[in-house]
């Protein structure tokens, strides 16, 4: 055992400095730093950010489907067991688009094509803004489509009938739609070894 001179000692058993204080204290940032890079590249991974959630009618049960791609930002259309809606708006009820004999359903064509014309007129100012900004670059977009506000998203119950559902998209294809992409629930199908 050590034999000490008396006086001040450190924490460590070392002679004091009189007067002066040093202190060192040593942080090791390096796992920490480590630590929170992969938690933020595990959030960026994880996270999907489509910029718009498509909301669910309480009224509608999806059908399920195995292919699926990502729905983009559209104007939804939805067919309940009570009305035809667009946005939320109803237009039409239920009971007499099915029974009707007509192909047309005259309500949802002129409210389609109202909301047609309010969104071109929408869009053709925001594409007067992105000229001034930046014609070359506008010109140059690989993304920008000048008719995506045609695009429509239809949401229809599982237990609708297919006829009602081609009278809905008769509709819309005849007021102007250019793409109709139907909602569905993805089937989460398990694996299974035995069909490699």
């Amino acid at each position: 055992m050590p034999i000490y001179v008396p006086g001040k000692r450190d924490r460590h058993g070392r002679p004091a400095n009189k007067g002066k204080r040093s202190v060192v204290a040593t942080l090791a940032l390096t796992a920490m730093v480590d630590m929170f890079t992969v938690l933020v590249v595990f959030l960026l991974q994880n996270y999907k950010a489509t910029g718009e959630v498509i909301t669910l009618d309480k009224d509608v049960e999806l059908p399920q489907a195995s292919e699926t791609k990502e729905l983009l930002p559209a104007t939804v259309v939805i067919i309940s067991p009570k009305a035809v809606m667009i946005d939320r708006l109803a237009v039409a009820d239920f009971n007499e688009v099915k029974q009707q004999s007509s192909w047309m359903i005259d309500d949802l064509y002129t409210q389609i094509q109202t909301y047609f014309r309010l969104k071109e007129a929408e869009e053709k100012r925001k594409l007067q803004q992105r000229l001034k900004q930046v014609v070359k670059n506008v010109r140059n977009a690989k993304d920008y489509k000048p008719k995506d506000y045609r695009k429509i998203t239809l949401q229809a119950d599982k237990n609708i009938d297919f006829l009602t559902i081609k009278k809905v998209m008769y509709t819309l294809t005849e007021a102007g739609a250019t793409e109709i992409n139907f909602a569905v629930i993805q089937n989460e199908e398990e694996f299974n070894p035995e069909s490699i």
